[in-house]
């Protein structure tokens, strides 16, 4: 006998990937899913079957997406809407509600070798980039080149015909053309290296595993960084070296598809304090960019066991 609930269920982890997607939000898409799942089941005598049940969850899940998106602006990362900060940078007031959030790929992928689906799908770039595109343009690229639905599909559950959806998607796939590459997988030696660099202080070692044209972004402030001058100005000015000098330990986790790593604080007494997670992207071997989100705000969910 089919059971629609544990099936409901069993769709839940596609349905937080693609509402991820849609809103940028780890929290946001949990509790939109929970929503759609809800709706789903007090709805429940609507389905008959013509439709697979994965595409009739999709279609209740972007909708209520799209009417949580009706209620709050899109939200972005530093190095999508301002020009990097200077010599004289400040570092300014925080807005967390203004910034994607991370996620770690234990949430997205909990059972990631039954997943076929690309991890440069959940890739913070791409989650960002997404952000920019007006919602039922960012639905309907996400249900084909995603999700791989066909256009009249599309139009059905978007409201939308399939001109219609055929001009969004071509303006979709434009402007998340503009793009970084993506990103690759380091050696596990590179990624000991990173942590090394970090716990020991060792800038010159850190430097040596930074592109020249690295990019560092520190969500919830405005401000952000790129190239190596810039950088190392900012890991060399007295707030950061102060922070740094005493003391910071890494674990290594997984977010957004890429190597992640929570830092903690080292306090006197030997105790130590979780104060931001960094989502860094490789390329070739070397650093190409560091999104580090500071505060609880973005550690509600992580891969590392240690506590406030």
């Amino acid at each position: 006998m089919f059971d629609l609930q544990s099936a409901l269920l069993e769709h839940r982890p596609a349905l937080l990937r693609h509402c991820y997607r849609m809103l940028g939000s780890l929290a946001e898409a949990e509790d939109t899913v929970q929503d759609a799942l809800e709706r789903a089941w007090k709805s429940r005598a609507t389905y008959r079957g013509e439709a697979p049940l994965s595409h009739w969850l999709l279609s209740i899940a972007t909708n209520t997406c799209l009417t949580a998106l009706d209620r709050r602006r899109r939200l972005t990362l530093p190095q999508l809407q301002s020009e990097p900060s200077g010599v004289d940078f400040a570092i300014g007031a925080t807005e967390p509600e203004r910034y994607v959030t991370p996620a770690p790929d234990s949430t997205l992928f909990p059972d990631p070798e039954a997943s076929a689906e690309s991890r440069e799908s959940v890739a913070l770039a791409f989650i960002a980039l997404l952000q920019r595109l007006p919602p039922r343009q960012r639905a309907a690229v996400l249900m084909k080149d995603v999700l791989g639905w066909p256009a009249d599909e599309i139009g059905v559950a978007l409201g939308l015909s399939t001109p219609s959806v055929n001009a969004a998607l071509n303006r979709g796939r434009k402007a998340l053309a503009q793009g970084p590459s993506p990103a690759d997988e380091p050696d596990p030696s590179t990624v000991r290296d990173f942590v090394r660099a970090w716990e020991s202080g060792d800038l010159d070692a850190l430097v040596a595993l930074l592109r020249d044209d690295i990019v560092l972004a520190m969500p919830p402030y405005a401000l952000w960084f790129r190239g190596l001058p810039g950088v190392v100005g900012f890991l060399r000015s007295p707030g950061f070296a102060s922070f740094w000098s005493a003391g910071v330990e890494l674990s290594p986790a997984r977010h957004n598809g890429c190597p992640a790593f929570v830092f903690h604080r080292l306090a006197p007494d030997g105790t130590r304090k979780r104060h931001s997670v960094m989502v860094a992207r490789f390329l070739k071997g070397k650093v190409a960019e560091m999104t580090v989100f500071l505060g609880p705000t973005y550690l509600s969910k992580f891969e590392s066991p240690a506590a406030f």
